[in-house]
């Protein structure tokens, strides 16, 4: 089969890459290795897909943090807005979260899936399913796909096949793979996005038992790292939005074995003192009530439970017998509870890969590559990343637009 245009991977970033291409009269063919294009992108934001982030292209770029000055063209071209006005004009209303994460109105991934594959066949992209690229060489002046029993040439070919968290879903490496075989150089994946391993075992005990909207600190070479959201409980730790960003700025820290200190603030929305004359009323409005029973007005019982055998509280204490200094030592627990973080759960867990191909070796200006004329790079098989709430699902739209111009642009001889 011969294309202008051949594009491994119909994730968000090789869907969006081959619509960019085809509008520009590109003949396109995208090879997915699952049966169904856009598989990770249906579990997005549970299903719910936070599909970019609210504010300027300024705004956006800052949350991405050190990959900004790499993404900054990028995003410019094809931004969080034009994002957004991409889907309402095909029907997708939206909703804007406190936070500035963004999702559909309908909260279904699916909406977004349905757009973006039919405009594709709109567009008279062509799909290759259930082929796994097994090899691709120069060919001419462009390249020679080989998958399975399928041979496509193309003048321009996009990598944009994720990288290796939730294999399941077909982000298995493969495209890292191609890049080296092709002369980049790959920085190995770390986990990203992903629940953290605490010291403490005591967690298991709670696992799945959420304590709220919480406010998580950490402090890495006099610095102090905050996010904050919701966090729970998990069998060897603690996930949830909070924690996820948490391990985004601590992801590198984490793969190089360090070991880091960490104060969870269990009511971010009040002051030491504020907690404390709250537990104290509690105590004498309900003074037969016990210790843990008082606590449920903000935590869950099992939560409770373990909070009172923190602070050597016996459970059957009541309200009027709980001694002022271990009623101080709740207070201090539910504003410092402290945690160590020994590790990130297993990168396949992540939801997104930290690593790739390495941004050096690719013009921010055409994601095109450096080393390999007619190669060009989509999304997280990139070595960049952002935090929770839209960034990398923005990412994966910004530079899969911008390759796939450019892809379609070197095929027509307009470069």
């Amino acid at each position: 089969m011969k294309m202008d245009v051949c594009i491994v991977g119909a994730g968000p970033a090789g869907l969006m890459a081959a619509i960019a291409a085809a509008e520009l009269g590109a003949r396109v063919a995208v090879i997915e290795r699952n049966t169904t294009a856009g598989r990770k992108l249906l579990r997005t934001g549970r299903g719910r897909c936070n599909f970019t982030h609210d504010g300027t292209v300024e705004e956006v770029l800052k949350g991405c943090g050190r990959y900004s000055r790499f993404l900054k063209h990028s995003f410019y071209e094809f931004s969080p807005q034009a994002a957004r006005e991409f889907l309402r004009e095909r029907g997708v209303e939206e909703k804007v979260e406190e936070d500035g994460s963004v999702f559909p109105a309908s909260d279904r991934a699916t909406d977004i899936a349905e757009v973006l594959i039919g405009e594709c066949r709109k567009l008279g992209v062509v799909f290759v399913y259930g082929k796994r690229v097994e090899s691709v060489v120069r060919a001419d002046e462009g390249f020679a796909v080989k998958a399975a029993t399928e041979e496509v040439t193309c003048r321009s070919l996009i990598i944009a096949t994720g990288g290796v968290s939730w294999p399941q879903l077909g982000s298995t490496g493969d495209g890292l793979e191609l890049a080296r075989s092709l002369g980049h150089r790959v920085r190995p994946p770390v986990a990203c996005l992903v629940p953290l391993v605490t010291m403490e075992k005591w967690v298991g005990d709670l696992a799945g038992v959420g304590a709220g909207n919480v406010k998580i600190t950490a402090r890495v070479s006099r610095e102090k790292i905050r996010t904050e959201g919701l966090m729970l409980f998990t069998q060897d730790g603690i996930g949830g939005p909070a924690v996820l960003d948490m391990s985004w700025r601590l992801a590198d820290m984490l793969a190089e074995g360090s070991t880091i200190d960490i104060a969870v603030d269990l009511l971010p929305g009040m002051e030491d003192p504020q907690v404390d004359a709250a537990l104290q009323d509690a105590c004498l409005r309900q003074p037969r009530k016990d210790v843990r029973s008082l606590l449920m007005m903000w935590w869950p019982r099992a939560f409770c439970s373990a909070l009172c055998r923190l602070a050597d509280i016996d459970e059957d204490v009541t309200g009027a017998e709980l001694p002022r200094g271990k009623r101080r030592k709740l207070v201090h627990l539910a504003k410092t509870l402290p945690l160590t973080v020994v590790g990130a759960r297993p990168i396949e867990e992540g939801t997104v890969t930290r690593g790739g191909v390495v941004t050096e070796e690719i013009d921010p200006k055409t994601m095109g590559s450096k080393m390999c004329e007619g190669l060009f790079f989509a999304g997280e098989v990139i070595d960049v990343d952002g935090p929770c709430g839209g960034y990398n699902l923005q990412i994966a739209w910004s530079t899969g637009h911008l390759a796939g111009r450019s892809a379609a642009g070197r095929a027509a001889g307009k470069e």
